[in-house]
């Protein structure tokens, strides 16, 4: 049975393989309406059928004005599985496939979906039919584990991929995790008890602070000469040179960016201090992970020893693999 481990944040979708091939895509979903004007485009990426209907995935979907569709009221939609079944058929080899799913939510829905039962009973047995530049598969999700953000990414930093321990594991059994998402900040605590890890509940936590908050912001600073929305800045900053050409001239969204990004990083340390009251000193291990890690990270090395985590993007997936495979 083919083990298939997909991270679904509201900005990024990340999945590996037991052999870490890696995706990463925009968690964007448009069913597609239009008639081709210039022909068959299905070698373009993401454009795949699943169960009979046309979708664009990720850049292509942003291209073609896809929107994000998780609701504030943290509940969960129907293209959970679509993204399931598109990581499943990429990183499969077989025409049908059997699959052990694992998969990652933010803090926030995996506690919504009632500590993650709920997805999995609705995911467990479903049966896609996906195809993707000309090739048909069957993908059957035939088990499945649902995780928070920020678990994998501390387990990943204790076992390799395989469940194998690392070298110096036992002296990270105790840290922090804080994962940076696109619309959530995830904060998850481990201490060491004898040798041995355990979840720190009243240190975890999940809160709306996250890479859309520097969105927003760019968008109501150029607001007064340029009318936008969310997903058009974002498309400026990740497709192109960050510049907006228009017909009144150029905005420039790069310094911009930066500023935002500066104070975000001080709401991450203004929200961890409140919600931790003092207990981060505790933590001598404090990794940052996460989309939003890397242009954080600058704003905060010199903050609480806080680190930036190994392969920050994949951690996550890998380390949801990591633990199904040690337990077997």
């Amino acid at each position: 049975m083919k083990k298939i481990s997909v991270d679904i944040g509201n900005g990024y979708v990340k999945a590996t393989d037991e052999d870490e091939h890696t995706l990463h895509f925009p968690t964007v979903i448009r069913e597609k309406n239009e008639r081709s004007i210039f022909g068959n485009n299905s070698g373009l990426d993401y454009q795949v059928k699943i169960d009979g209907i046309d979708y664009y995935v990720g850049k292509l979907a942003l291209a073609k004005n896809g929107v994000r569709t998780w609701g504030n009221d943290m509940s969960m939609n129907s293209d959970t599985g679509k993204y399931a079944a598109l990581c499943s058929h990429i990183l499969s080899k077989e025409s049908e496939n059997s699959i052990e799913l694992f998969i990652g939510l933010p803090y926030a829905y995996f506690l919504e979906q009632s500590e993650g039962k709920t997805l999995a009973g609705d995911l467990l047995g479903k049966v896609y039919e996906t195809v993707y530049r000309d090739e048909t598969k069957k993908i059957t999700i035939e088990r499945v584990s649902v995780y928070p953000q920020g678990i994998g990414a501390y387990f990943y930093n204790i076992y390799d991929i395989h469940g194998e321990p690392r070298k110096g594991a036992t002296k990270l059994l105790k840290a922090l995790i804080v994962d940076v998402g696109y619309r959530t900040m995830d904060v998850v605590a481990f201490n060491s008890m004898e040798g041995k890890y355990a979840l720190v509940q009243e240190h975890s936590f999940s809160t709306e602070l996250g890479v859309f908050n520097v969105i927003k912001n760019l968008q109501n600073i150029i607001e007064p000469d340029y009318r936008t929305d969310p997903n058009n800045i974002e498309t400026v900053i990740q497709m192109a040179n960050g510049v907006i050409e228009y017909n009144l001239g150029t905005i420039d969204l790069k310094p911009l960016e930066e500023k935002e990004y500066g104070k975000l990083a001080e709401d991450v340390l203004r929200r961890l201090n409140s919600k931790l009251e003092g207990s981060i000193y505790e933590y001598k291990n404090i990794f940052l992970t996460g989309g939003g890690a890397k242009k954080l990270y600058p704003f905060l090395t010199k903050q609480y020893n806080i680190q930036l985590q190994d392969d920050c993007i994949f951690c996550n997936c890998k380390g949801y693999m990591a633990m199904e495979n040690l337990h077997q």
